[in-house]
């Protein structure tokens, strides 16, 4: 039985009926003003309890006031997925743009880790922002530059990378772990571009999916359904609802029933943040 939401924290606007209407169950839900537009979209693995603890909570900033007594209806869409529910959400912030989810709008991962190559042939790792302003698509996005700095000091350590050319030593000669036999000599020309550069792209490959091409197999909004997550040479398709009896052999059949969505640097994290850990009864098909 679902715990009620005490009236005196319900939104105005919003009736304590609909509340209780509100399913425990996985998918998307909006915010709309008393004008019929989305004002804030989120996403959860239970609509109701989480959106319980949006109106838990006595509100005293008057931003935040302002957002609560703007609430007049809500909406869902259930996915049974999380992952769709995640793929989802951070399209329809993007296309919607709502007036509340102003820090989501551009990347819900602000900084990232960055490939290029210099005069010499060297392939370098960098750090920095990952936003409408960086045209380039980063090879992981993470939360903020510090994350992103610490992330790429980690992965200088397991490859034994140089930290000049990763831009975590500023110098004009040879790097700290030079002097100290960790690295190898890159930062001065004392080892070869395409000795350093395997070690570069072990390092990228420990980023990048396991995989290439493969399909998220996983629950769908019924029991008599489920969802499909297509990523394609690596980069993500779309998603679908299919029937519980759906049978695929070839990559042709998945592609066949999903709807396209565009890949960026938020799916790609959303993704393979999802893939570390195992979820009850999803599946990952693999092709190639």
């Amino acid at each position: 039985m679902q715990e009620a939401i005490r009236t005196a924290l319900i939104p105005p606007l919003v009736s304590p009926a609909l509340v209780a209407s509100l399913p425990q169950a996985t998918g998307v839900y909006y915010f709309h003003n008393e004008a019929g537009e989305v004002i804030y979209v989120g996403k959860s693995i239970n609509i109701y309890k989480r959106i319980q603890q949006h109106f838990a909570v006595d509100v005293k900033s008057r931003k935040s006031l302002e957002f609560k007594n703007s609430i007049a209806d809500i909406t869902w869409e259930l996915t049974g997925s999380e992952l769709v529910a995640l793929l989802y959400e951070s399209h329809l912030i993007k296309q919607l743009k709502p007036a509340y989810n102003r820090a989501q709008r551009r990347s819900v991962f602000p900084a990232g880790i960055y490939l290029r190559v210099d005069e010499q042939g060297y392939k370098r790792l960098a750090y920095g922002r990952a936003d409408v302003r960086n045209a380039e698509i980063p090879i992981i996005a993470l939360g903020n530059q510090y994350k992103a700095q610490g992330f790429l000091y980690h992965k200088v350590a397991k490859y034994n990378l140089c930290q000049k050319l990763c831009g975590l030593y500023k110098t004009q000669g040879a790097c700290f772990d030079y002097q100290v036999h960790r690295c190898q000599g890159a930062c001065v020309g004392l080892e070869a571009p395409e000795t350093y550069n395997l070690r570069v792209d072990e390092a990228i490959d420990s980023i990048s999916y396991e995989h290439e091409t493969f399909v998220v197999i996983g629950a769908g909004r019924t029991e008599l359904e489920k969802s499909i997550v297509l990523i394609e040479n690596g980069s993500y398709r779309g998603f679908a609802f299919v029937d519980e009896t759906f049978s695929a052999r070839k990559l042709a059949d998945f592609r066949d029933v999903i709807k396209p969505y565009n890949d960026n640097k938020d799916t790609q994290q959303i993704i393979r943040l999802h893939l570390r850990t195992k979820h009850k009864g999803e599946k990952v098909k693999v092709f190639g």
